[in-house]
């Protein structure tokens, strides 16, 4: 039976009751926090406990707890390194040191160094939006391609039949390929 309220049906030739992904989030869509352990593949209890230790932090939307697309992003990254082994107190201490680098910016006597940080950080997030070509709010959403450096490679000769599979292929293959 097909639940006509449902706002993301399922595909056609989708069976009922099957697991399907979760639908992508909107860029300023706010989840309640089961939307976010049925993106995250945690538990509530779990994403509750990550934000008792300050990992995640939700915001207030009308009196209720929020999680923004970001707060999804850290809570997967935060389950891809916790499933390879890294202790919540590792990421804590993460947390922390990035943090206290921005603290000890604000509180320096000129705003240099907290400029440089500002800097770096852009830096850092367009180099990772070059290398994996996504921002970072959607790099948990899929596998990052692989990273390319230098210029760009030549593709491979095909071997046997050219272009629109009429005969064979007119290079031969380069010694080494």
């Amino acid at each position: 039976m097909v639940d006509w309220t449902d706002p993301h049906p399922p595909p056609a030739g989708a069976r009922e009751g099957s697991a399907l992904p979760p639908p992508p989030l909107a860029e300023d869509e706010l989840v309640a926090i089961p939307r976010l352990a049925e993106r995250t593949g945690v538990t509530p209890r779990v994403l509750r406990y990550w934000e008792e230790l300050g990992l995640i932090s939700p915001t207030r939307e009308h009196g209720r707890l929020r999680y923004s697309p970001r707060d999804t992003a850290i809570a997967r990254l935060t389950k891809r390194l916790v499933d390879s082994g890294v202790s919540l107190d590792g990421l804590r201490m993460l947390k922390e040191l990035s943090e206290r680098e921005v603290r000890r910016g604000v509180a320096g006597p000129d705003r240099r160094e907290l400029t440089e940080l500002a800097l770096r950080i852009l830096y850092q997030r367009k180099a990772f939006r070059e290398v994996t070509g996504m921002d970072e709010e959607h790099y948990p959403d899929g596998p990052p391609p692989p990273p390319h450096h230098g210029p760009p490679r030549p593709e491979p000769p095909r071997h046997g039949r050219g272009p629109k599979g009429r005969g064979p292929h007119p290079d031969p293959p380069p010694p080494g390929w």
